[in-house]
């Protein structure tokens, strides 16, 4: 069987999709991955086969992007999965696509819920496709809504039928690593839902000892791999706020920046309880760490919980990550430190009162077990959940 995995690229586009992938190349399956060009290093790090597909020029995307820097978080959420994912992504990335689907003729298509270009090639072609989630029910959700008038028009141009509605959007299966224990009751769940355990290296490597045999709680502060990036306003002020706010507390602090290329001496001196490093594996902090302070980024809470690390968590700019940190309070694994989605400006820095309150809630967290007893739950519930080979069974029915 042939199986094409779909996905913008970016990090985290295309590590949700990473544990499926190796499970078909486990099975003796081939396995092809397709994403933007730019996003090549994160498909290769993966050790899987990379197909490239056009992004968006800058003279495109850039205008949107000023536009978008405009809006509240919220109206930026759905106009960046509107006009930008279902809109410049998918135009870009089609004629490859196609011209893929026609040479290499995969037998089932594999896509990640913001890439929308494999649905029409999946229909052109009588592929059948199925999805990857990136979030919780009501992201899913929110995702179809915002995204189906841009698809639909593409549909027209490619002289598919109209789906206004977007239901082509989900007619496939949906396979997720989200435990039940994370969604919303009151969002239900989508009746096309398989859901299989999150991946963890159980046999990560230790941590160094930079603090000389302190056994203060170890507390880990990571904003993901794109917060830091020159087309973002966070470093080096976010990262310096929230270090000031949580290096007084009696603590190990360790801050990671991600895969961007920042001088991390532009963070200044910092206070001899805290260490900084651009990255280290994430296993290897969330099975020691007692907290972790994130950005409610897929991989970053998942990856935690899995372990049975309590989260705080301070959204950023993704609609994403107010949905992730509200379901990990909603499970009582952690603390969400939000501002409002619809009063904040998606690139305005949460204010200092907001970054107060990470002190605070990181004390919370330390000072009592409910949060690491729940986080606990979470873990032991996703360990319950099917390992994720036993996904390519579903896939091989598709096909």
């Amino acid at each position: 069987m042939r199986v094409l995995f779909t996905t913008r690229g970016s990090s985290g586009h295309i590590g949700p999709l990473v544990p499926f992938a190796r499970a078909c190349v486990r099975a003796g399956h081939d396995v092809l991955v397709s994403a933007q060009r730019q996003f090549e290093g994160n498909v290769t790090r993966s050790g899987l086969p990379f197909a490239p597909v056009d992004e968006p020029t800058r003279d495109q995307w850039m205008p949107l992007m000023e536009r978008f820097g405009q809006l509240d978080i919220a109206s930026a959420d759905r106009a960046m999965i509107g006009r930008f994912f279902a809109g410049l992504d998918l135009r870009a990335e089609l004629p490859a696509l196609r011209a893929l689907a026609e040479s290499w003729r995969p037998d089932v298509i594999v896509r990640e819920s913001w890439e929308f270009g494999s649905t029409l090639v999946g229909e052109l072609h009588g592929i059948p496709v199925a999805r990857v989630g990136l979030g919780v029910a009501e992201m899913e959700e929110l995702t179809l809504t915002a995204a189906a008038p841009e698809v639909d028009k593409a549909r027209a141009e490619a002289g598919l039928p109209p789906d206004p509605d977007g239901e082509r959007l989900t007619a496939g299966p949906l396979m997720t690593s989200i435990p039940p224990e994370l969604e919303d009751p009151a969002a239900g769940a989508p009746a096309n839902a398989s859901r299989y355990r999150f991946e963890v290296d159980a046999e990560a490597d230790q941590l160094p000892d930079w603090w000389g045999g302190n056994g203060d709680p170890l507390v880990y502060l990571t904003f993901g791999s794109v917060a830091a990036g020159a087309h973002l306003p966070y470093y080096p002020a976010l990262y310096r706020s929230a270090i000031e706010a949580l290096a007084t507390l009696p603590v190990r602090l360790l801050v990671t920046v991600g895969d961007a290329d920042r001088d991390l001496s532009d963070l200044g001196q910092v206070p001899a309880n805290v260490h900084v490093e651009t990255w280290v594996p994430h296993d290897s902090v969330a099975t020691r760490a007692d907290v972790i302070v994130c950005h409610g980024g897929f991989g970053s809470t998942l990856g935690a919980l899995a372990h049975g690390t309590p989260l705080v968590v301070l959204p950023l700019f993704s609609g994403d990550q107010w949905a992730n940190g509200a379901a990990v309070a909603r499970a009582g694994a952690g603390i969400i430190v939000a501002d409002d989605v619809e009063a904040r400006g998606v690139l305005d820095l949460p204010p200092a009162e907001t970054i107060d309150g990470l002190r605070r809630a990181v004390e919370t967290v330390l000072s009592g077990a409910s949060h690491r007893r729940e986080a606990g739950r979470i873990a032991k519930a996703m360990r319950a959940l099917p390992p994720v080979d036993e996904s390519v069974r579903l896939l091989e029915s598709a096909a």
